[in-house]
């Protein structure tokens, strides 16, 4: 196999007051060292409410030319990464899973093309392959936040504190109506939320699912995706020919049985031109399980949030109004894929604008789908008008089901703080401990939260705990999707 540099870019989505477009350029590898650019639109560091800032996850994975697998890249856990300009620091992890790319201090526009070098652990070796993956973020700073404020089965009006986080919170305690909960003891390891960590700014997208597919060995493959890899060209890989409801992951190339994987690409419009603009690269992802998510999650060094974490991302220190949304409003306007501007393409949009705007309440037809990740936000956007979180995240309440650590009858207390080491079993599944398997809110230990597009104005509440009497995402479903956060202290 030949010598050669791969590159993955970074979505371009929106945020919170106009498209982020964020891009990398193609790397180049020297000893131990690898050099790129990137650059994005609308970057913020601010001192004030949330007081929070945005940042870029970018983690690399090396393939030998001995046996052609993608493995994850080590970098080094030093003060030793550089960016030239001035206006952006490289924050190393204690991992070396990665780093992350963000603004050294308060400010906040457009950050032009910057130079980023990371020093590997372990040097280049001429004939390895490298690819560079990003995924937008947003700090979620340390400190007190409200749970609850109505919705089914919600978390009684618990605040959750220093002292919550130290001590732990007892098995089906009475902070949670008619003691649905854990069936252990939350012990302190247990994220309860109260401590800082990064959130994606986004719901997994079908072009991030697709990369991640296409670092994997045929076996791995066969366990994440719904059709065989040597299934022909122009397959839907992860739902079927009537059941399609926006999701364009086909097979680009065959792959050959037990031996070389297929190629994922996108071709929502299904003409057999794979990756144009409008093949829908940047919908969200659906037809995630849980097993999906938290080996995407896994191979990304991520890991799943937790019910109590999806609500600090939602609410911060906030004190919202009753049944409120993730905006931190009771105002909702029904965006659907049935009323679209630039269908399938980057700037996808509603042709519905206001307040509280949300994907929800499509009917269930094979037609009908999420939207774009970030599909609200224009360039003059108010938080309420691009449906964005007290920190930014975005699409928190519809869209697609967020899948989250918790539910009931399940004994979920094993679950840590620990970070994905971005490997997976050979398999195809996650390998970190004290993660669910198999997912599902009544006795899976991983419920669905938030809501999806065909949900209605109940479920997409931001303290509604609907999903405890549902395992739908044991399997894969047109309105479930996820996202995942990192551990971090700042």
């Amino acid at each position: 196999m030949k010598p050669r540099l791969l590159f993955l870019p970074l979505l371009a989505l929106g945020q919170l007051a106009s498209a982020n477009n964020v891009t990398m350029g193609v790397p180049a590898v020297s000893g131990s060292n690898i050099t790129f650019t990137i650059a994005w639109e609308n970057s913020w560091n601010t001192n004030l409410a949330p007081a929070n800032h945005d940042a870029v996850w970018v983690f690399l994975k090396r393939q030998s030319c001995t046996d052609n697998l993608w493995n994850h890249a080590l970098v080094s856990t030093g003060n030793v990464h550089s960016v030239t300009g001035g206006v952006l620091q490289v924050v190393p992890v204690t991992d070396g899973r990665g780093v992350f790319v963000r603004r050294s201090s308060i400010g906040s526009g457009n950050i032009s093309t910057a130079t980023v070098t990371l020093v590997l652990q372990t040097p280049a070796n001429g004939v390895d392959n490298f690819q560079v993956f990003g995924v937008e973020m947003v700090g979620v700073t340390q400190g007190d936040f409200r749970l609850g404020m109505g919705g089914d089965y919600q978390f009684y009006g618990l605040t959750i504190t220093s002292a919550n986080q130290t001590a732990g919170l007892g098995a089906q305690g009475n902070y949670i109506c008619c003691n649905w909960g854990s069936s252990g003891p939350l012990p302190p390891t247990f994220p309860l939320g109260w401590n800082s960590f990064y959130s994606m700014k986004y719901e997994v997208s079908q072009e991030q699912y697709a990369a991640f597919l296409n670092s994997l060995t045929y076996t791995q493959q066969t366990t994440r995706m719904a059709a065989n890899p040597n299934a022909p060209v122009g397959t839907l890989a992860l739902t079927t020919p009537t059941q399609i409801f926006r999701n364009g992951l086909r097979i680009q190339v065959v792959g050959v049985s037990n031996n070389t994987p297929a190629v994922i690409g996108c071709d929502l419009n299904a003409n057999g031109v794979f990756n144009e603009a409008a093949d829908g690269q940047n919908i969200a992802c659906n037809f995630l399980a849980w097993a999906d998510l938290a080996a995407y999650l896994d191979w990304a060094a991520l890991r799943p949030m937790t019910e109590f974490e999806f609500e600090k991302v939602c609410r911060g220190s906030d004190v919202p109004p009753f049944a409120d949304y993730a905006w931190g409003s009771n105002l909702l306007l029904q965006a659907s894929s049935t009323s679209l501007n630039n269908a399938g393409q980057p700037s996808e949009t509603s042709t519905a604008f206001g307040s509280g705007l949300c994907a929800y309440g499509v009917s269930g037809i094979p037609s009908n789908g999420p939207l774009r990740c970030g599909f609200a936000a224009g360039a003059s956007t108010t938080r309420m008008q691009a449906g964005a979180s007290w920190f930014g995240a975005m699409d928190m309440s519809g869209n697609v089901w967020e899948q989250c650590i918790g539910g009931r009858g399940f004994d979920y207390s094993g679950f840590t703080a620990a970070n994905g080491d971005g490997s997976i079993h050979w398999s195809g599944s996650a390998t970190v401990g004290g993660w669910p398997l198999n997912g599902g809110g009544e006795n899976g230990g991983a419920i669905i939260r938030g809501g999806g597009c065909a949900e209605g104005p109940n479920q997409i509440r931001v303290s509604d705990r609907w999903g405890i009497l549902n395992n739908a995402n044991q399997g894969r479903v047109w309105t479930i999707g996820g996202r995942g956060v990192r551990s971090h202290t700042f």
